[in-house]
């Protein structure tokens, strides 16, 4: 080899050693930045939280690193049965008061075992249905020191601080689940769902007055207000005027205001099992214009008494069943 093809060699062999040097370093500067995930990731980094073991690490409502499985199999999240059916999954064990579960679901969860959640639910009886997530809506939903007791079980992950955000808490529960584009679609359904419904009972709300009651005892009872389940679903959903007596979210008024419901178009009244009648036999309620003319309605406290994607579809059908021109 003549030293001018030695020279060349030589040129050849540091340009192939200097291209392999710098893919090697662009290559472990890659690695670095998605190896280390920031502790405070939350859902919408949830790619890049992924590992090898199955599992990503995401921070909760309150603030605790959750390794959340990436592909969770059995699922317990205690009362949001509700948008866990409509992202299209099934919990272990669902919710249930006195043994009874939450009927307007059971078409979905009827194969479901219920558990019991009187007082909260349990660690003891969530442990034997050997979960694999454990989600619970808020930190409400906690007694003080559960926490480290569910975390034993298994990875236990606080979803939101805000129990009345069900929009946004159903999609922190899609991103949670990687169900993102479920979420998304039941609440496009939903939108077109309520936009179907104002559009199809046309003027007949308009200036229309409606209250939603929850019958009390032989003094008083209660009535929704804005942004308070299905009070929600009347005044900031539908439009609804609300009468001037209502001055919360969910307060109790003595029957001695009756009188004061006069002008109101629509009643519904909260039915159900254990639920209180409404004052049907009182003469202060039968003499409201309401009562006279038939627009008392009993609808079910399972879904009127909610604030959740199923649930705020069927108060819709309610409405459009019972209100006409």
């Amino acid at each position: 080899m003549t030293s001018k093809n030695c020279f060349m060699y030589l040129i050849v062999t540091i340009l192939i050693i200097s291209v392999l040097s710098a893919c090697g370093n662009s290559n472990e500067g890659q690695s670095t930045s998605t190896s280390a995930p920031s502790p405070s990731a939350q859902s919408e980094s949830a790619d890049t939280a992924s590992n090898d073991d199955g599992y990503r690490l995401l921070t909760d409502a309150l603030g605790n690193e959750v390794k959340v499985p990436n592909h969770p199999q059995r699922i317990i999240a205690s009362f949001l049965e509700d948008p866990l059916t409509a992202l299209g999954m099934k919990p272990v064990a669902q919710w249930g008061y006195k043994g009874a579960p939450q009927h307007y679901l059971q078409d979905k969860l009827g194969d479901v075992p219920v558990l019991n959640v009187d007082g909260g639910l349990k660690s003891e009886e969530t442990l034997s249905y050997n979960p694999d997530l454990i989600i619970f809506l808020s930190p409400s939903y906690l007694r003080n020191g559960d926490y480290e007791q569910f975390a034993k079980i298994a990875p236990t992950f606080v979803l939101s601080d805000n129990d009345s955000d069900w929009r946004g808490n159903l999609q922190k529960l899609g991103a949670l689940l990687g169900k993102e584009d479920a979420a998304n679609q039941a609440l496009a359904d939903y939108d077109k769902k309520l936009s179907d419904a104002k559009k199809q009972l046309g003027g007949t709300l308009t200036d229309k007055t409606a209250i939603l009651l929850q019958g009390g005892d032989e003094k008083g009872y209660n009535l929704f207000g804005p942004g308070f389940f299905g009070g929600a679903m009347l005044y900031d959903a539908f439009g609804f005027k609300a009468p001037s007596l209502i001055n919360g979210s969910y307060e109790t008024y003595s029957l001695e205001t009756l009188p004061q419901l006069k002008d109101v178009d629509y009643i519904f009244v909260l039915s159900g099992e254990g639920r209180a009648k409404p004052p049907e036999n009182n003469p202060l309620w039968q003499e409201l214009p309401a009562v006279k003319s038939g627009h008392v309605f009993a609808v079910d406290s399972g879904h009127w008494f909610n604030a959740n994607p199923i649930a705020n579809g069927l108060v819709i059908d309610d409405i459009v069943r019972y209100i006409h021109e």
